[in-house]
């Protein structure tokens, strides 16, 4: 299946499940690499057919949670924490939604996906205020 662009924002986030998938396909590749090596080596090569972010590439959601990260960190920790954080999660939704710049973002449009120097216009923003919500529980 054609993968399938979609508006910029709170609709290109990855599933834990999409994920673990990624982590675990290329784990070997990765070892303790950052999120620069996921980038460059990685999502780059993958999405450059395509031209959409890698979430479109395989199948972007909804986000439920917005991921703020240093891409210094080793993945291999930002995968635990991200797995981590979804097994505590009480919601009838067995693979949350999570989005993450490097996976959500169109890394061949970082202009558009930045809002063209606004701001609100940008990813970021949009997810965070069109996508995702507290939860008062």
């Amino acid at each position: 299946e054609k993968p399938q662009p979609c508006q910029r924002g709170p609709h290109r986030a990855l599933t834990v499940s999409q994920l673990e998938h990624f982590h675990q396909f290329f784990e070997s590749f990765i070892r303790d690499r950052s999120m620069y090596y996921i980038y460059a080596n990685l999502v780059k090569p993958l999405t450059v057919a395509s031209k959409l972010s890698y979430a479109e590439l395989v199948g972007s959601k909804m986000v439920d949670w917005f991921v703020s990260h240093y891409w210094g960190t080793p993945f291999r920790h930002f995968w635990e924490t991200v797995r981590k954080h979804s097994q505590t999660l009480d919601t009838a939704s067995s693979s949350p939604a999570y989005w993450i710049c490097t996976f959500s973002n169109n890394q061949w449009a970082v202009d558009e996906e930045l809002g063209g120097g606004n701001v609100l216009d940008s990813s970021f923003y949009l997810s965070l205020r069109l996508g995702c919500c507290l939860n008062p529980s």
